[in-house]
Parts: C-alpha cells; structure tokens; sequence
C-alpha cells in the first residue's frame, strides 16, 4: 500500500489533478478500481487487516440502507470536520 498527498500528482492519471481540493479520501486499487468516501475508508480499514473494517465493509456492499447511512455519516463528518477537529484536540 502507497500513501500520497494530492499535491504529489500520484492521482494524476486517474483524473485527481496534483493540487486539487477533495471531498472526500480517495482509494485506488492496484486493478485500478477507485473508492471514495466511505467505500475507500472502510475499504483501507479491511486492507489494513480491522475485523471491524472487513465487517463494516461487507455490510457497505451487501446492504444499500447501511451504505447509504454510511456514506451519509461520511458526508457529515468530512463537512464539519474543522469544527471537529477542536473537539478532539
């Protein structure tokens, strides 16, 4: 597993210009697939071996009312998360 900034162009080739702003975490697969959102934390969280991960993962593809819950929770998060990092300083 690689881990890049945007701003090192890596994500380049898939259509992320370096430098540009993103919503959301950003995952590409060595087959080439791309997650965002939840789909690629949930999806990093199974590769780094979470029980939880893998779990909340296949809940994630298999049941749509949990993936659009969770996708919904990214969503909150990822658009407040400068109100929520003075939280958990």
């Amino acid at each position: 597993m690689e881990l890049a900034p945007v701003q090192s162009g890596a994500g380049e080739s898939y259509g992320f210009p370096a430098g540009s702003k993103l919503g959301a975490v950003r995952l590409i697969e060595r087959n080439g697939s791309v997650r965002s959102g939840a789909g690629a934390a949930l999806r990093l969280m199974e590769l780094c071996g979470s029980p939880l991960g893998g779990f909340l993962q296949k809940l994630y593809t298999g049941v749509p009312p949990a993936r659009w819950m969770m996708d919904f929770g990214y969503r909150l998060i990822a658009a407040n998360r400068g109100l929520l990092s003075k939280f958990l300083r």
